[in-house]
């Protein structure tokens, strides 16, 4: 009797039903590590434990694989900031970003590599992803501010203001862990740290 994971010859080997999720939570960190210029099929296969050719199979080009990749992120981060697809209330909102990014440090990682690098893949990353983000919440920051649950700043530069606080820590967790001997992968400091940061953004006000 054949091996349920054995294929013939030239057919690419792996788990049957569970290579892609594998290879794909491989690439999102091999991406987050090294960008998409430094990261390599060959290197996600081995994160994922799995042969090469099983990239291709389901992916495709390194390319479309990127772009999945991003596809992926952006759709958890709106899952998790929008869970019912519709905005809520403010504090609610910057509370489960900054959630998002403790958990999923690698599409802060991937976005700050490569938006420097300033080429097609940021052009797509803005385009289809932030800047439909950015005009969804800006009404919704401006009533804040309206209200006073926000402070009355430019909406856009708020935004940016909550993406530099919520994804600074776990950029950085060596300087977390060295300055504050705390792990910024705990969830204990995920909450704390969601805690400051509204703190920082509201003043205490609720809403």
């Amino acid at each position: 009797m054949s091996d349920a994971s054995s294929t013939g010859p030239g057919r690419p080997r792996g788990r049957p039903g569970k290579a892609r999720p594998a290879l794909l939570e491989a690439a999102i960190r091999e991406f987050a590590e090294k960008g998409y210029e430094g990261a390599t099929t060959a290197g996600i296969a081995r994160r994922a434990n799995l042969n090469q050719p099983l990239v291709h199979h389901h992916f495709g080009s390194k390319e479309e694989l990127f772009r999945t990749v991003l596809d992926v992120l952006f759709a958890e981060l709106r899952e998790a900031v929008l869970p019912d697809g519709e905005l809520g209330a403010p504090a609610s909102m910057i509370r489960r970003f900054v959630l998002f990014t403790a958990r999923r440090p690698e599409l802060a990682r991937l976005w700050m590599i490569e938006s420097a690098r300033r080429g097609h893949h940021a052009d797509y990353v803005l385009e289809k992803h932030i800047g439909p983000m950015t005009a969804m919440l800006a009404p919704l920051l401006r009533a804040a501010a309206r209200d006073g649950v926000l402070p009355d700043v430019d909406p856009t530069m708020l935004l940016y203001a909550l993406q530099g606080l919520a994804s600074y820590p776990f950029l950085v967790p060596e300087q977390v862990r060295k300055t504050s001997g705390c792990d910024p992968g705990a969830s204990e400091f995920a909450e704390r740290y969601a805690d400051t940061v509204l703190a920082i953004l509201t003043g205490g006000r609720r809403g």
